[in-house]
């Protein structure tokens, strides 16, 4: 009798200790998995924070890892053509040309426009130095891109444009039908024949023409930048600019 009971103890012992030690197994394997989410939504966080590019989900591919830097390779583009007949700033002949492809409601476009534009304008364009031409990418994440790019172009299509594309910029939280009524009455344009010009079907087609030609220049997400056939992403400091500027000077 006692034997049996020392052997059914026994067997008691060890199964709570096989059961403790699943016990902790499960907890080690919940503590390891836990830690690998963890790293890949704060990887995944730095990349979207890190880039300084909006991307699209659906209208072109997606843009893989960091925006690239000076380093990137040229291109075999022909810049007049890629310019299209899109509105510009600068000299028509001047030597080096920045095509920009932006999109209105883009965070990053905005940052472009405020903190790194400035500069190229005072340093480049008004000396004669850069034309920059402004191109169109409306990424299917934001609603107001495509409407904001319509209502600028018509602009454009009484001599405003530039004056109507800051206001969007500096007003970019307030992006609507109702301001954008409301700015073009402030730029000095007919607003009758811009309101028809807006609804223009043509008009939708340069936008998306300056899209296709974009992807096809391989933009992946905005804003997106060829300067002389070399491809820049993201909203990069002066400091990028000007060292690729500076070298199609010399």
């Amino acid at each position: 009798m006692e034997v049996n009971q020392i052997q059914k103890e026994t067997q008691t012992s060890q199964k709570e200790g096989a059961q403790t030690s699943h016990e902790k197994s499960d907890i080690k394997n919940y503590i390891i998995v836990a830690l690998a989410t963890a790293l890949i939504v704060l990887g995944l966080v730095w990349i979207r924070d890190s880039g300084n590019t909006d991307v699209p989900t659906g209208n072109v591919p997606a843009a893989v890892g960091a925006a690239q830097v000076p380093s990137a390779p040229r291109v075999p583009l022909d810049m007049k053509t890629l310019a299209d007949d899109d509105p510009f700033l600068g000299k028509e002949d001047a030597p080096v040309v920045i095509i920009e492809w932006s999109d209105y409601e883009c965070p990053f476009c905005e940052r472009f426009f405020s903190q790194t534009l400035p500069q190229i304008k005072e340093k480049y364009i008004k000396t004669g130095k850069v034309k920059l031409v402004y191109r169109d990418f409306p990424l299917d994440i934001h609603p107001e891109a495509t409407p904001a790019a319509l209502a600028a172009n018509c602009a454009g299509k009484q001599d405003k444009y530039f004056e109507f594309h800051d206001k969007i910029f500096e007003n970019q939280q307030s992006m609507g039908s109702t301001s954008y009524k409301k700015w073009a009455q402030e730029v000095g344009v007919d607003v009758s024949a811009w309101e028809k010009c807006t609804k223009d079907p043509q008009q939708l087609q340069e936008v998306t023409k300056d899209l296709s030609d974009g992807a096809q220049a391989g933009i992946r997400g905005t804003p997106g930048f060829i300067i002389n056939g070399q491809l820049v992403s993201g909203a990069q400091p002066f400091s990028v600019f000007e060292q690729i500027i500076e070298a199609e000077l010399s």
